[in-house]
C-alpha cells in the first residue's frame, strides 16, 4: 500500500530534533509565515535548519503542507517512547537494565521491536530471563506505570534521529543513520586511512616494522592506502609519532595465550584499526553537538562507544582547532561511507541518496574506488618486508 505521505515534502521534518518540529508545526498551525521571526531567538544552527525547512514547507500548496503537519504532529504526541530507541546498540539497553527487575525489564522491552527485544534477552541470565514477563502477561499492568517506567529508562539516552522515509540529501552528520556493524566496517576503513596519514610523515621504515605485524593482506591494505594519500593530509612529525605511540600502546602480539600466529596477527590488526578509526572519527565530530556524539556512540557496541565519546572529550582539552581540517576529513569519512556503500558494507539503498559534501577540495578521482577526493600515488612505498 502506498505511504500516503510519500511525495513533495515527504522528508522535510527529516533532521528537525522533535523539539524543533513541535515548534515548527506550532507555528503553522497556531500562526503563519510572519511568525517565522520567532526562529531568530534559537541558537544558530537550530535558526539556520528550521528557516531552511519552513521555506520548503512554504513551498508546497495549503493542503499539502497541512496534511504534512497534521501527520507529523500527530505522531510526535502519540505515546511511544523514546523515537528510535530500537537503533540504540543492544549493548547499551543491556548495560542500562543490569539490576533491574524482572517487570521492569519486561515493561522495557515490551516497547522494543522483536529482534532487540531478542538480543537484549538472549544477554540476560537465564535465571532473570525466566521471570521476565511476556507483552501478553503485562496487557494487565496500568498504562501510566508502563509511561513512567519507560520514561525513567529512556532518560539514559539521546533521542534517536529518524530515518528518512524517501531517499534525500546525505550529509557527514547523517552517518548516524548507518546501523552498527555498518559503522564497524566505517571506522576499520578509516582506522587504516588514520594510519597511513601518520606513515606518510615517519617513514618507509616504521612502516616495514608494523607490516611485519600485521597479516599480508592487511599489510598490502595499509602500504596501498599510504601511497594514496595526498600530502596535505599527512599529520606532522610530532603528532604522527604520538599518534602511533598511543595506538601501539597496549595492543601487543601475545603469544603467550596459546593462539596462533595468525590468529594473533587478526587480534592485533583488528584492534588497531578500531582505535584508530574511532580516533579519526572523534577529530571529525570534535565540534558537534553533545547529543550528536552521544548518539553516534549509542550505534555503536558500547565499548566502541564509550571509547569514541573518551576521545572526543579529550579532544576538548586540545585549544587548537582547525575548521578546515575538520571539514577536509568530514569529506573523506563520506566519501568512505559512499564507496563502502557500492561494496556492498553499507546498504545500497543510501546510493539513491544525494551525498553532500563541504566542496572546499577537490571532487573524488573518478574511477578509482581507493583514491580519497583529489588523491594521487605517493612514492617510495612499493616494498615492505612482510
Amino acid at each position: 500500500m502506498a505511504n500516503p505521505m510519500a511525495g513533495p515534502g515527504a522528508n522535510i521534518f527529516y533532521g528537525l530534533s522533535p523539539r524543533m518540529t513541535v515548534l515548527l508545526g506550532t507555528i503553522f498551525t497556531r500562526g503563519g509565515a510572519d511568525d517565522l521571526y520567532i526562529l531568530d531567538y534559537l541558537p544558530d544552527e537550530d535558526a539556520y535548519l528550521g528557516k531552511e525547512k519552513a521555506e520548503k514547507l512554504l513551498e508546497l500548496d495549503g493542503a499539502r503542507r497541512a496534511a504534512l503537519i497534521a501527520n507529523e504532529m500527530r505522531r510526535q504526541f502519540q505515546f511511544r517512547g523514546v523515537l528510535g530507541l530500537d537503533q540504540v546498540d543492544a549493548s547499551w539497553l543491556l548495560a542500562a537494565l543490569r539490576g533491574e527487575q524482572p517487570i521492569t525489564i519486561g515493561i522495557v522491552l515490551a516497547q522494543l521491536s522483536a529482534s532487540t527485544r531478542a538480543r537484549v534477552l538472549a544477554q540476560i541470565p537465564p535465571v532473570v530471563r525466566a521471570k521476565v514477563p511476556t507483552k501478553e502477561e503485562l496487557k494487565g499492568t496500568r498504562l501510566e506505570v508502563m509511561k513512567v517506567v519507560r520514561q525513567l529508562f529512556e532518560s539514559h539516552f539521546a533521542t534517536m534521529p529518524v530515518p528518512p522515509s524517501e531517499p534525500t540529501e546525505f550529509y557527514f552528520r547523517d552517518i548516524v543513520l548507518l546501523e552498527g556493524r555498518e559503522l564497524i566496517h566505517l571506522i576499520r576503513a578509516v582506522g587504516v586511512e588514520q594510519l597511513a596519514s601518520a606513515f606518510m610523515t615517519v617513514g618507509r621504515r616504521k612502516l616495514a616494522e608494523l607490516c611485519q605485524k600485521l597479516g599480508k593482506e592487511a599489510a598490502e591494505e595499509l602500504v596501498a592506502t599510504v601511497k594514496q594519500t595526498e600530502a596535505r593530509d599527512a599529520m606532522d612529525m610530532s603528532d604522527a609519532n604520538a599518534f602511533l605511540q598511543r595506538m601501539l600502546l597496549g595492543i601487543k602480539l601475545d603469544e603467550a595465550r596459546g593462539i596462533s600466529l595468525e590468529e594473533a596477527r587478526a587480534r592485533f590488526q583488528r584492534e588497531l584499526f578500531q582505535k584508530a578509526g574511532l580516533l579519526r572519527l572523534a577529530h571529525a565530530i570534535r565540534a558537534e553537538r553533545p547529543a550528536f556524539v552521544q548518539q553516534l556512540g549509542q550505534r555503536l557496541p558500547r565499548s566502541h562507544g564509550r571509547l569514541l565519546r573518551t576521545y572526543v572529550e579529550k579532544m576538548h582539552e586540545i585549544a587548537e582547532f582547525d575548521e578546515r581540517r575538520v571539514r577536509r576529513l568530514q569529506d573523506l569519512i563520506l566519501y568512505r561511507v559512499e564507496k563502502l556503500a557500492a561494496r556492498g558494507k553499507v546498504n545500497p539503498r543510501f546510493l539513491q541518496f544525494t551525498f553532500c559534501y563541504w566542496g572546499e577540495e577537490e571532487a573524488p578521482v573518478e574511477g578509482e574506488e581507493g583514491a580519497e577526493p583529489g588523491a594521487e600515488p605517493e612514492e617510495g612505498y612499493e616494498e615492505y618486508e612482510s
